[in-house]
C-alpha cells in the first residue's frame, strides 16, 4: 500500500456537503486508502449550507440540482416545535404553501400584498415556502426581517418529495392546509431526466391527505409539456380527490388567480409568450391514511 502525504491525504477529504465524483472514487481506489463516510448531515444543514456557498457569486445560484441525488433523499433539519415555536405568530391560521419557492420574491409580494390591503381575517393565512437548493432556500428566509414578514412568513430548504408530509402533518396539530402552488418547476427538458420533475404520485397523494375540502392546488409553467404533465399527475393520482377547474385539458386559464406574478411569469409575459394555468379543488372525499 502506498504511503500518502499529509498533503496528499487532504485532496482525499471529502466536502461535508457533497457526494463523491467518479473520479474521486477512482483517485482513491488506485490510492488503497479506505472509503470515507458520507456526512450524516443533511444537506440544508447550516454547516453545509456554509461549505456550499464558499466561491458562489452572491448574485447567481445553482439553477439544476438532481432531487433523486441521495444527499437530497435525506429530511431535512426542522426544529421540533415547528410551526408553533415562534416561526408564526398565529400558527393556527391556514397555510398557503409554494413548493420551488426560489428565492421566495412570490410568497413576499403576496404577504405583503395582502398585509397591506387589510385583508378580512377569515382570509388572513401563513405563508410557506419550500425550495430544494439549499443556500437559495436559506437567501430566501434572510429576506424576511428586511421586508417586515417574521412571523407570517416561513422558507425551509428540503426536497418536498421527501419532506412535505412530515411538514404538513406537523402544521396540521394547529392549522389547515388550504392552497399549495406549483409554478414554473424546473422543467427536465431531457426524456432520461423528466423522472426528476417535482409532481409524482407521491405528492399528490401527499397534498390529497392534507389540504382540506376546498383546498386549490395552482400550476403553472411557461412549458406547455410540463404543465400537461403536471396536470396529467395530478389527474390519474388524485383523480378521487381532486376536481380539475377547467374539464378540457386542451385549455388553460388565461389570468393568474391569486394576482401576484412570480418574476418567471412577468419575465414571460413581457416577451409575449404563453403562461399555461389551471387550479384543482380539493372535494370532500376523505383518504385513507
Amino acid at each position: 500500500m502506498m504511503a500518502l502525504s499529509a498533503r496528499n491525504v487532504a485532496a482525499f477529504v471529502l466536502p461535508s456537503s457533497s457526494l463523491p465524483s467518479r473520479r474521486f472514487i477512482t483517485s482513491l481506489k488506485s490510492s488503497g486508502q479506505p472509503f470515507p463516510l458520507e456526512s450524516t448531515k443533511s444537506p440544508w444543514a447550516p454547516e453545509n449550507v456554509e461549505q456550499e456557498k464558499k466561491g458562489i457569486n452572491k448574485s447567481r445560484f445553482r439553477q439544476h440540482v438532481n432531487p433523486l441525488a441521495r444527499k437530497f433523499q435525506m429530511q431535512t433539519e426542522l426544529d421540533e416545535g415547528w410551526p408553533n415555536n415562534g416561526i408564526f405568530t398565529e400558527p393556527s391560521l391556514p397555510l398557503h404553501v409554494d413548493i420551488g419557492c426560489g428565492k421566495g420574491g412570490f410568497l413576499l409580494e403576496l404577504a405583503k400584498d395582502r398585509m397591506n390591503n387589510l385583508v378580512a381575517p377569515e382570509k388572513q393565512r401563513n405563508y410557506l415556502g419550500l425550495e430544494i437548493r439549499p443556500s437559495v432556500a436559506q437567501f430566501a428566509k434572510g429576506r424576511l426581517e428586511r421586508h417586515g414578514l417574521l412571523g407570517m412568513v416561513d422558507f425551509i430548504g428540503c426536497n418536498a418529495n421527501v419532506d412535505l408530509d412530515r411538514i404538513l402533518t406537523k402544521y396540521r396539530k394547529y392549522g389547515r392546509v388550504d392552497i399549495i402552488s406549483i409554478q414554473f418547476p424546473d422543467p427536465h427538458f431531457k426524456k432520461a431526466h423528466q423522472k426528476r420533475r417535482v409532481v409524482t404520485k407521491h405528492l399528490v397523494e401527499t397534498m390529497a391527505k392534507h389540504m382540506i375540502e376546498g383546498g386549490e392546488i395552482f400550476i403553472q409553467s411557461d412549458v406547455k409539456d410540463v404543465l400537461d404533465n403536471m396536470r396529467e399527475t395530478i389527474r390519474e393520482y388524485g383523480r378521487e380527490f381532486f376536481d380539475d377547474t377547467i374539464e378540457n385539458v386542451h385549455e388553460y386559464l388565461e389570468i393568474n388567480p391569486i394576482g401576484i406574478p412570480t418574476e418567471r411569469e412577468i419575465s414571460v409575459l413581457n416577451e409575449g409568450l404563453p403562461v399555461y394555468r389551471t387550479v384543482f379543488v380539493r372535494n370532500c372525499k376523505t383518504i385513507d391514511c
